[in-house]
């Protein structure tokens, strides 16, 4: 993650503070870099194991009859619908809701996830070593085969890494999962376009994924991003009665706010400390014969999130064959329309990966395609004991330092504290 050219770091491995960029400074205008930043289009899906479909889901994929994964490892065949989703955010004195629902079809999300070691490196061209399927622990993956298609004509290929986190909530154990994963290819409107997918949800028992997936590609030719409202969500009836997400905007609150560098974590990594602002959206789309087509409404302000981001100064750009990866400290602060904070959520990334980020527009801007999760550690206020996931799709232009994020919180929600409205709930 590689920001700008900068001095040696001291003998001891540490960047000294001389050395430091001033990731504020301004290359281009920061309303500029912003708008850039914002030439994307963004796919919030919700995703629904295809019927029937547990009997392919075999947890020996290279052999059916290598019961033990000698020949490849156990995985898993996950093949899901995409259907569109909203889940609107309302923060007010007496809690936090979602007004949450799942649409109509529009394609299908398919990915064949191999377990591997826990330090499996990021590598595109090599399958992991086997690992015998393991529900009841935390396991490491790898998404091989992974596509998202909206038609016949429009789809992108991926690949990723993720984690499956086994929780027991209400005595009963749920297997969640999440990944992130980069596009590698694509067809129709997504050839040729640089984009990050990232996942949160449960393994269900017939061995298939239901939850939401976020598809973010960079359209500055500006023929998937509609300016104009989409046709409304036909809700359909509830797929998931146990989970809430929470689809947030973030940004900076105005060019004046400044990013920092944090206390050194140690060695060659740094941390920088991030304020931003949360902000209530709906994340809109649809398909059609002509290829998909997004759209971005913003919604109240919902409080300040502050992030401490921890990356090596001195790697080079991630590229997708090599991306840099990076961890987070979080915490989201939600507050009334008066101002008074109604509750907190503490959580940070555990798996990311960010990718440089170019500009055609403005050569010599630095910038950052990264996206991550990992599981919330805790909350306050109404947030008391939530579990659950946050997932991180984002852009970051450097000199200036404008965000442009894309975040879920996916609250695991049985008895419905986060929840509001009736479509399709």
């Amino acid at each position: 993650m590689n920001t700008q050219s900068v001095s040696p770091p001291s003998p001891s491995g540490q960047p000294s503070a001389s050395s430091l960029p001033d990731v504020n400074a301004q290359i281009y205008p920061f309303d500029m870099v912003l708008a850039m930043l914002d030439e994307t289009a963004n796919f919030s899906m919700f995703a629904i194991p295809v019927s029937g479909y547990d009997e392919k889901a075999s947890l020996t994929p290279a052999n059916p009859s290598d019961w033990f994964g000698l020949s490849g490892g156990y995985g898993i065949d996950l093949l899901s619908e995409l259907h569109r989703f909203e889940a609107i955010v309302d923060a007010r004195s007496d809690g936090v809701r979602a007004s949450q629902a799942v649409g109509q079809s529009t394609g299908k999300f398919h990915c064949l996830c191999l377990f591997s070691p826990a330090d499996f490196k990021w590598n595109t061209r090599q399958t992991p070593p086997p690992m015998i399927f393991d529900p009841w622990r935390s396991q490491r993956f790898v998404m091989q085969e992974c596509e998202a298609t909206f038609g016949e004509k429009t789809s992108c290929k991926c690949y990723g890494i993720g984690r499956t986190f086994p929780l027991m909530v209400n005595g009963r154990h749920v297997l969640m999962a999440a990944a992130v994963a980069n596009v590698m290819s694509g067809t129709g409107k997504f050839e040729g376009r640089e984009g990050t997918l990232i996942c949160t949800g449960t393994i269900t028992p017939q061995l298939g994924f239901m939850g939401n997936v976020n598809l973010r590609v960079r359209d500055n030719e500006d023929n998937i991003v509609s300016e104009n409202d989409l046709p409304p969500i036909e809700a359909i009836q509830n797929p998931d009665r146990d989970n809430t997400f929470l689809e947030l905007r973030l940004l900076k609150k105005n060019k004046h706010v400044k990013t920092v560098f944090g206390p050194p974590p140690g060695g060659s990594l740094v941390s920088l400390v991030t304020p931003s602002e949360m902000r209530s959206v709906r994340y809109s789309y649809i398909g059609g014969g002509r290829g998909p087509r997004t759209h971005m409404e913003i919604g109240q302000v919902l409080g300040p999130m502050s992030a401490t981001v921890f990356f090596d100064l001195g790697a080079p750009p991630g590229t997708a064959e090599t991306p840099v990866p990076f961890t987070t400290q979080e915490l989201y602060t939600f507050t009334a329309p008066g101002g008074d904070t109604v509750g907190t959520i503490s959580c940070g990334v555990v798996e990311g990966i960010s990718f440089g980020l170019k500009f055609p527009q403005a050569p010599g801007q630095p910038g950052v395609r990264f996206a991550g999760f990992g599981p919330i550690q805790g909350g306050t206020g109404v947030f008391a004991g939530a579990q659950g996931m946050l997932t991180v799709n984002s852009l970051i232009g450097i000199s200036p330092h404008a965000l442009s994020l894309m975040h879920c919180l996916h609250l695991i929600d049985p008895n419905h504290r986060y929840r509001q409205g009736t479509g399709g709930y």
